[in-house]
């Protein structure tokens, strides 16, 4: 390692630990209804160390973001997923809808449903994936493609969230069907998040490739939940931040 590079590692290594300094006390989390700037196209998810508020994009003048969350069990998934939910519920603008791929995978169907419509079998997954599909393909039909998207209450945003991606990422006929809405989506107002324990994800699955080049949500820190990166998409500059504390039960 050159004297250089050494420099410019201790210097990386000192910022972080800083920043990690200026996280280590999260912030309880704002009204729900508080959180999502409709004018922006923006969700409040947390904040960053010096100060200013995290902003997951939703969507932009070109129709819906995909986002990619990559957290290691224990770093706070549950928490930021909440968060989600929460915002999205508080608005007409916006359709939440998950797949609990752990509930799929293993048969857990008491397990904890964040969104307001939650697949917890093969079957209802099938069913939820299609008719997003539907609703892309009937959409499209009267789109306009030179208007600025916005959406609306009689045509809301759908988010569609897959949790633990792993698990069902297998499964040809969900991974098919969630690649079909990942192409075509965003034009249509449908935006997929898709959420994985592993900062990779499942080699060979068609969607992959697609979320890679999506807004990228990394959290890392065990003894932090909810700290990580944010970034654009993956070869932008990734920024930390901290989730919002967990809202009281």
């Amino acid at each position: 390692m050159t004297s250089t590079h050494a420099t410019h590692r201790y210097a990386d290594l000192t910022r972080q630990h800083e920043e990690a300094a200026r996280l280590a006390t999260p912030v309880p989390r704002p009204p729900a209804d508080q959180l999502i700037d409709t004018a922006a196209g923006t969700l409040a998810i947390g904040r960053h160390p010096d100060g200013t508020t995290a902003l997951l994009p939703l969507w932009n003048r070109w129709g819906a973001v995909h986002t990619l969350i990559a957290a290691p069990t224990g770093t706070g998934t549950s928490t930021l997923l909440d968060h989600l939910a929460a915002a999205e519920h508080a608005t007409p603008l916006i359709d939440s809808r998950l797949i609990d791929g752990r509930a799929i995978a293993h048969g857990l169907t008491d397990h904890a449903h964040r969104a307001a419509r939650t697949a917890t079998t093969h079957g209802q997954a099938l069913d939820m994936l299609g008719e997003v599909l539907d609703t892309i393909r009937r959409r499209g039909h009267d789109a306009d493609p030179d208007a600025r998207y916005t959406p609306t209450p009689q045509r809301p945003l759908i988010t569609l969230t897959l949790t633990d991606w792993p698990e069902i990422a297998a499964d040809d006929e969900i991974a098919s069907l969630a690649h079909s809405i990942c192409t075509q989506g965003r034009t249509s107002g449908v935006g997929l998040r898709v959420a994985t324990w592993s900062v990779r994800l499942i080699d060979g699955a068609a969607v992959n490739r697609r979320l890679e080049r999506a807004t990228q949500i990394h959290l890392t820190a065990r003894h932090a939940p909810g700290m990580g990166t944010l970034a654009p998409h993956k070869a932008a500059p990734a920024r930390a931040f901290r989730t919002w504390a967990p809202a009281p039960r």
